[in-house]
């Protein structure tokens, strides 16, 4: 887990994860982070662990942290060490870090 004053304060100084959002379309029309690599739901995770680097830190966010709690779970599972749980999601990010974004 990593709190998002910590992944604001890391990406500051060069930290450049994969972002992976879980979660649904709907929710990221509302509101998405910029950065984010991609969107796929948390409960079909398994079906893309191919497609995701191995090499690189994977910052997996949700709204408020228990689908990606769920996915990185499942990533680790499947064999993926370097997984960090955006702590809050999404809310949290608005809240603490970007107050311009939009909640729901």
């Amino acid at each position: 887990r990593i709190s998002v004053s910590e992944t604001h304060k890391k990406m500051e100084g060069g930290w450049n994860p994969y972002v992976l959002d879980v979660r649904k379309d709907h929710e990221a029309e509302i509101v998405r982070l910029d950065f984010a690599n991609r969107l796929h739901p948390h409960d079909q995770i398994i079906e893309i662990i191919h497609e995701l680097p191995r090499d690189q830190d994977i910052l997996v966010h949700c709204k408020m942290g228990g689908r990606s709690a769920k996915a990185c779970e499942a990533l680790s599972k499947a064999g993926f060490t370097r997984l960090y749980n955006l702590e809050g999601g999404i809310l949290a990010w608005a809240n603490e870090i970007d107050t311009s974004l939009p909640t729901y």
